[in-house]
């Protein structure tokens, strides 16, 4: 969930630039084994994918009409890059049963009533099935009026129980306490008994996924000699502003050993820790395995990210979706765990989406 205030404006728009390159890079990506097939709904010919591997797989059995899904998601950072991935890649799977998907670009900004308003636009244009980054439990009440009038609705990111309450087909998140568990111990392991401070660096302290992946950590640390400087700073999913609070950590803080990114952005912290020639000293931790991440880990700015199957969140959302639109069956389990592996440089091989097939899980 983001800040609506200018000061959360500004750096989105000075990272559009490099979120563009990012798309252009993932759907060049995406342009190997495939063959080219009609559209369904008889327009522009869309260039079919076979069904990935070791994920959802679309029911064989065929709609009577041609069916859309709609997957909306923002540009605020990199990680929507690799969700719109998997949302185009669907919809190249599903061109050959007749349906489509359309990802939907709802801005910059996200908070429970800008969530509310991108998806009602979306439940009066026609889609059967949509797919939505839900910012928080006052996004459960659209999904239940739109569960109402048979529209099959699935979120992704955050662990929301409301979700399946309100009549939700799928909600895929990785588990975030769980997340921020893990990366405590996986940092402790790498300081390997050095004491110190870690700073955190949050989204905002209302955001569920954020939140949890906060508390998750902290408790983590417990029994350890590392404790946090304080209870974290919000960055807003920036950049730069993740980048001016590491700066903050690193001046205020001699004894710091680590910074914990919770949510986008930790590749400014990366940057910051670079600029004062701390790469030695102080461990970023953060998550996603983005471009820009990846470039942080190979210059050793950055030690580790825990990925959240971002592709999946688009991909495995929009075929869940058409299943259950086209069979009239609702999943046994609503809430599912995305994929969550603590990528570092040693492992990095198994998880770069460069060198693995396209939507392999592990690499985004």
């Amino acid at each position: 969930m983001h800040v609506l205030n200018e000061a959360a404006r500004r750096p989105a728009r000075r990272r559009r630039a490099l979120v563009v390159a990012s798309v252009v890079a993932a759907a060049t990506l995406l342009a190997g084994c495939s063959s080219n097939a009609p559209s369904p709904g008889g327009g522009q010919t869309v260039e079919a994918l076979a069904p990935i591997a070791d994920r959802p797989q679309p029911v064989s059995q065929k709609p009577d009409e041609h069916v859309k899904i709609a997957i909306i998601g923002y540009s605020n950072n990199p990680f929507f890059v690799n969700v719109k991935a998997g949302a185009d890649a669907a919809n190249r799977v599903l061109s050959a049963h007749n349906a489509s998907v359309d990802w939907i670009n709802a801005g910059t900004d996200i908070d429970v009533p800008t969530v509310n308003t991108a998806v009602q636009s979306a439940g009066v244009q026609g889609y059967q099935g949509i797919g939505f980054f839900i910012a928080g439990d006052g996004n459960c009440p659209i999904i239940k009026s739109l569960t109402a009038k048979k529209i099959a609705m699935g979120v992704y990111n955050s662990e929301i129980p409301c979700v399946a309450t309100s009549g939700g087909i799928i909600d895929y998140s990785q588990a975030s306490y769980a997340a921020g568990e893990n990366s405590a111990k996986e940092l402790l392991k790498a300081l390997d008994g050095k004491g110190g401070k870690v700073g955190i660096i949050t989204n905002l302290f209302t955001s569920p996924s954020n939140e949890q992946r906060r508390k998750g950590f902290i408790d983590g640390l417990q029994g350890s000699n590392v404790t946090v400087v304080s209870q974290g700073v919000e960055a807003h999913d920036s950049a730069s502003e993740t980048a001016t609070a590491a700066k903050n950590y690193i001046q205020s803080t001699p004894d710091l050993v680590a910074i914990y990114c919770t949510a986008g952005g930790p590749f400014g912290a990366a940057q910051a820790v670079k600029a004062a020639g701390k790469e030695k000293d102080v461990k970023v931790v953060g998550y996603d395995i983005t471009a820009e991440n990846i470039a942080a880990l190979k210059d050793g700015s950055l030690y580790g990210v825990t990925g959240q199957d971002a592709f999946g969140q688009g991909y495995n959302v929009a075929i869940t979706l058409f299943n259950a639109i086209v069979t009239g069956e609702k999943p046994a389990e609503v809430n599912v765990a995305a994929d969550a592996p603590f990528v570092t440089l040693e492992n990095l091989p198994e998880h770069d989406p460069a060198t693995q097939p396209v939507g392999k899980a592990g690499t985004s």
